[in-house]
C-alpha cells in the first residue's frame, strides 16, 4: 500500500521577517535574512558547536523553531526524530563559506586560511550541524537543480516517504550568499531558509497531504510546455502559503516551478478533509 506524504509544519526565514505555520509576506525588502530578535539562542540548542558559520546558526534555529511547533501540536502522534531525514535544495550551496575562506587566503597569505570556516565549504556542513543540535540520524544531503532545488527536495522527500524509505523528511530550500557586507553569489535575489516536514501520514492528521510530486529536465531540443521561472523564494513562499490555506478549508493546489537551465518540478497539496476537488494551478 502507497504510503501518503503529509506536510505537517514549516518555517520561512527571508528578508521580510520569520514564520512559523503562518502565511509569509511574499513582497520584502532586502537581499539579507531579516533580524529575528526572539531567535532561539544557538548555546542552549547546541552547546557544543564551535565556531558555527553564520548559515549554520540560522538553519538550527530555524529547523528547531518548525520542530518545537510540530511537537506542539495537540492530538499530534510523537514525532522519533531519529528517524527524521534531512534532505536540503541550494542553489548557491557553500558559496558564502567558499568565499569567506578565499578573502582569508588573499588577506592572511594561502597558508592562513581559516580551518573552522573551510568545514563550511561543503554544502552538507551546515545541515549536518542540524543534524547534530536537533538530534535527527535519518539519511542526510543536498541536491541543485538550479533555481527549483528546493522544490525539488520535497519532490524527492515525499517520493521516499511514499516508497516507504523513509518516515519523516526535513526538506526545503536554502539560499545564503551573505559574507558581512558583500554577497558572494549573484545566483538569486535575495537570501532565503524554507523549511518544511514531510511525514507518513496518520489518519487522524488534518494537515495537507502531498497528493502528487514530479520532477525532471527539460532540454533545449525538448522543451518543457509550461513555463514558471520562479525565484527559490517565490516558489517556496507559494508552498508555505497554499500549506496554509489547505490546512483551513477543502481543495487542492498545484504549484509549479522551472529554471532556465531546464529543471523543473511540481507538487499537489491537497487537503485532508477533502480530496476529490478540482486542482486550482499556481505557475507565472
Amino acid at each position: 500500500m502507497t504510503i501518503e506524504p503529509l506536510l505537517s509544519s514549516f518555517a520561512l526565514w527571508t528578508p521580510a521577517g520569520v514564520w512559523t505555520n503562518a502565511a509569509p509576506v511574499i513582497q520584502g525588502s532586502g537581499v539579507d535574512l531579516a533580524p529575528w530578535s526572539t531567535a532561539p539562542s544557538l548555546s542552549a540548542i547546541h552547546p557544543r558547536a564551535r565556531r558555527p558559520h553564520l548559515l549554520a546558526v540560522a538553519l538550527v534555529q530555524l529547523a528547531h523553531a518548525l520542530l518545537s511547533a510540530r511537537d506542539a501540536v495537540r492530538g499530534a502522534p510523537p514525532l522519533h526524530r531519529h528517524e527524521v531525514d534531512l534532505l536540503l535544495g541550494t542553489l548557491t550551496g557553500s558559496a558564502s563559506a567558499d568565499f569567506e575562506f578565499w578573502s582569508g587566503t588573499q588577506s592572511r597569505g594561502p597558508a592562513f586560511g581559516s580551518p573552522s570556516t573551510f568545514v563550511y565549504t561543503l554544502p552538507t556542513a551546515p545541515p549536518a550541524e542540524v543534524a547534530l543540535a536537533l538530534g535527527l540520524r535519518g539519511s542526510l544531503a543536498t541536491l541543485t537543480a538550479g533555481s527549483i532545488s528546493g522544490i525539488a527536495s520535497i519532490v524527492r522527500s515525499a517520493s521516499r516517504i511514499a516508497a516507504g524509505r523513509a518516515r519523516a523528511c526535513l526538506c526545503g530550500g536554502v539560499e545564503f550568499a551573505r559574507t558581512g557586507n558583500r554577497r558572494a553569489s549573484g545566483s538569486v535575489e535575495q537570501d532565503a531558509i524554507a523549511l518544511f516536514l514531510v511525514e507518513a501520514a496518520p489518519a487522524s492528521m488534518r494537515w495537507p497531504v502531498i497528493r502528487d510530486w514530479e520532477a525532471g529536465f527539460a532540454s533545449e531540443t525538448e522543451p518543457s510546455d509550461r513555463v514558471a521561472d520562479l525565484s527559490p523564494l517565490s516558489s517556496l513562499t507559494g508552498v508555505a502559503c497554499a500549506a496554509v490555506k489547505l490546512g483551513a478549508s477543502s481543495g487542492s493546489k498545484e504549484i509549479f516551478s522551472s529554471s532556465s537551465d531546464g529543471h523543473w518540478a511540481r507538487i499537489t497539496l491537497a487537503s485532508s478533509q477533502r480530496l476529490d476537488e478540482p486542482v486550482e494551478s499556481h505557475s507565472s
